[in-house]
């Protein structure tokens, strides 16, 4: 099947998203047949896409009709995609008050699947401007929330598996070292990345948790290692749990903490 670049990008992956949005769209399930006339194109191309998306779980297929509908990871994408939008606006004030209160920048996280992604940033007060794009995943062997997440995440259990790449002389790069400091994470309810993905920044970053006790995700306060030393300001860290906690209540968590 050719990658060619259409007017929206690849035009495969067009196809693809074209027959998960009609199959999503229908009122009940759909063969493949219908999905041929409704996209304009041949049964056989509708059908590689189809086995595809059958294959990775975003549709079943009805053994008895042959028809489709949508799958469970089409199911959990859409959850994660609402967690996220939630999470953002249960989390906006705090993030604010943080920022005013501390100074620093704030980071908020979501966890979707097995990974973790900045959803926004709220640049600190210092001249030198540090922040996160959102949309960014962040790799969980070297920085505070990737530790949260390995900490308190029970699809992270098993942790990080393969070689840790090193992004500065102070990553951490050997599964014990790394086991130990998510085992201190677990313990404190917190975890400090002093330089270890890039030199001069450090973090902290505290568990935002759910109804269920589940992690939805991560905030943490990001700065230079003037503000944030490898033993952190309690004022800092009682500051970002509290503001974790206000957003964890938000989101329906009914704990007292991590």
């Amino acid at each position: 099947m050719s990658d060619d670049l259409g007017k929206g990008g690849v035009k495969s992956v067009q196809l693809a998203l074209d027959v998960l949005e009609q199959v999503a769209a229908a009122s009940d399930e759909i063969s493949v047949s219908e999905l041929a006339l409704r996209l304009g194109v041949t049964k056989g191309s509708v059908f590689r896409h189809l086995r595809t998306l059958v294959d990775r779980g975003y549709l079943n297929q009805n053994p008895a009709t042959s028809r489709y509908s949508l799958g469970i990871s089409a199911y959990m994408l859409g959850k994660a995609a609402a967690n996220s939008v939630d999470l953002l606006s249960a989390s906006a004030d705090v993030m604010r008050d943080l920022r005013e209160e501390i100074g620093l920048s704030v980071v908020l996280s979501a966890l979707q699947g097995r990974r973790l992604k900045v959803l926004t940033t709220s640049v600190g007060k210092a001249a030198l401007e540090i922040g996160v794009r959102p949309g960014t995943e962040l790799e969980l062997h070297c920085n505070a929330q990737g530790k949260i997440a390995l900490a308190f995440a029970r699809q992270l259990s098993a942790g990080v598996n393969g070689k840790l790449k090193p992004h500065t002389p102070f990553t951490l790069t050997d599964q014990t070292d790394l086991a130990r400091e998510v085992n201190q994470a677990q313990l404190r309810g917190y975890a400090i990345a002093y330089e270890e993905e890039t030199l001069g920044i450090s973090a902290i970053a505290a568990p935002i948790f759910g109804p269920n006790t589940e992690l939805l995700g991560t905030l943490a306060l990001v700065g230079t290692v003037q503000h944030i030393s490898k033993a952190p300001d309690e004022k800092l860290i009682e500051a970002l749990r509290r503001s974790a906690l206000r957003i964890s209540w938000n989101m329906g968590y009914k704990g007292s903490g991590a």
